[in-house]
């Protein structure tokens, strides 16, 4: 009876499953933030290989007696069951199907994952089950392999040991942390460490340099890695592995490492800010990005950074806790220059329109002691700009752009100004005026004009005070 009872809250399972990847996304992110009041816990899986899939069983232990726990269980694992020591089904003080009771502190999962093909290598990502609420600070797994072993098997934890006997074959990884990615190839490969954080499997012909990439000692709590070269799947990665062609050249091994590192410390960026890692990974590495708009970035960060304050940006970057964003780097280098920015954030996302890179004043601007404009100051190549639209509308100047976009008119009583923005000259009242710059800037569709040409031309008394900026005629 409790078989046909649990085979039923199984598919149920199954189907909730979705809903629920996002409470452990919600709860990874609060983790992640170093609550010490989240539970830690280690766990054992064991890996049983057969022709047909593989037969998973994952002991959770250091587990409250009296909680509750809730699952969550990836779509990929079939014939799911929560047991006891003993083999008598899991008890829940409710009838929640989602939640149970552990044994002791232990709770134990049953489940195999189907592989198509005996002769086919795989990786495997999101194996294992998870429990909401709390943190996995260690991890064993156990491979016994019957049917599998004239191919090799490779987890993203260091390897402590492999017991080949004559029927069948052990594989003993250990590590911190939740689980980490799990591969297998027909073919044999040979470990080979160079040092703590990197593990490679090459082929029995292949050779490994010893790498030793000094940008990665620079990289603080850089996370053991396995390097996988082989040519038997197509280049991927996971938790605490790289798989990749057995060509792969130096540099861009090196690019790959040090893309790992930021992929994992900012998990939690948001699918439009992804294209930053570009950006960490080519400075760091010392590559040219991939990315026109990652080049565009980092050279605009070398033209208006020196380098003591570039390196200091990646100081604050690498050696930085928790979530990271566009809003946060921006933040970092008004701590470096005093000066804010929103650089960063107005770049956000890859498809967004070019924004160069400039500093705002945030006094408030107003005329006089009433109205304030909407626009702020800016600092472009250490030069102040006014907002040149929204202070001539303020001081009762009618200000026209015309069709061409090339030349604006403002007008006031008998008086007219005519600016061009691609020559050194203005017209005031029908008369050339040629000037050593041109007094009108075109930023970001937005135009400005410095303090010098606002006095000169337009007389307009600018009183400078700690919090805001008054204009007057």
């Amino acid at each position: 009876m409790w078989r046909t009872a649990s085979l039923i809250f199984v598919i149920f399972l199954t189907a909730i499953g979705g809903v629920l990847s996002w409470q452990w996304k919600a709860y990874s992110k609060q983790a992640s933030l170093g609550d010490d009041n989240i539970e830690k816990v280690v766990q054992e899986l064991t890996v049983q290989s057969s022709e047909k899939d593989l037969h998973i069983t994952q002991r959770i232990s250091g587990l409250k007696p009296d909680k509750e726990y809730q699952v969550v269980i990836p779509g990929e694992l079939f014939q799911w069951l929560c047991i006891k020591d003993n083999g008598d089904p899991c008890e829940s003080k409710d009838e929640n199907p989602q939640t149970f009771l552990p044994d002791k502190d232990t709770l134990i999962f049953q489940y195999t994952i189907p592989i198509q093909k005996i002769d086919t290598a795989f990786l495997l990502k999101e194996w294992t089950t998870d429990l909401l609420g709390v943190i996995v600070k260690a991890t064993d797994i156990e491979i016994i392999d019957i049917v599998r072993r004239k191919g090799s098997w490779v987890a993203g934890m260091p390897l402590k040991g492999i017991k080949e006997m004559d029927l069948i074959d052990y594989y003993l990884f250990k590590g911190n942390g939740a689980a980490p990615a799990l591969y297998w190839q027909p073919a044999a490969l040979q470990n080979k460490q160079t040092n703590k954080e990197v593990s490679y499997y090459i082929n029995q012909q292949g050779l490994v340099k010893d790498y030793d990439f000094e940008e990665l000692n620079r990289l603080k709590g850089y996370p053991f890695v396995s390097v996988v070269f082989t040519d038997q799947l197509n280049e991927n990665s996971g938790k605490g592995m790289i798989v990749t062609s057995s060509n792969t050249k130096e540099e861009m091994l090196k690019r790959k490492l040090v893309h790992y590192y930021y992929q994992m410390k900012f998990n939690e960026l948001s699918a439009d800010e992804k294209w930053l890692l570009d950006v960490f990974t080519s400075y760091t590495a010392k590559l040219t990005p991939l990315s026109e708009k990652g080049k565009a970035i980092l050279q605009e960060l070398k033209e208006n950074l020196s380098e003591d304050e570039l390196a200091a940006l990646f100081n604050e970057i690498n050696n930085g806790s928790g979530e990271m964003n566009t809003e946060k780097l921006d933040k970092f280098i008004y701590k470096i220059k005093g000066l804010p920015t929103r650089f960063f954030t107005l770049n956000k996302t890859e498809s967004t329109k070019w924004v160069p890179f400039h500093y705002y004043d945030p006094r408030k601007i107003s005329i006089g002691n009433k109205e304030q404009i909407e626009g702020e100051a800016i600092y472009d190549k250490g030069m102040m700009l006014y907002p040149f639209m929204e202070i001539m509308e303020k001081l009762e100047f009618e200000v026209k752009v015309l069709p061409n976009h090339k030349s604006i008119l403002v007008l006031k009583g008998r008086n007219s100004y005519r600016f061009y923005l691609n020559q050194n000259i203005f017209i005031y009242n029908e008369e050339d005026y040629g000037l050593l710059e041109n007094p009108l800037v075109n930023l970001n569709g937005h135009y400005y004009m410095s303090k010098q040409w606002l006095q000169t031309i337009f007389k307009i008394s600018i009183d400078e005070g700690k919090e805001d900026i008054k204009l007057s005629l």
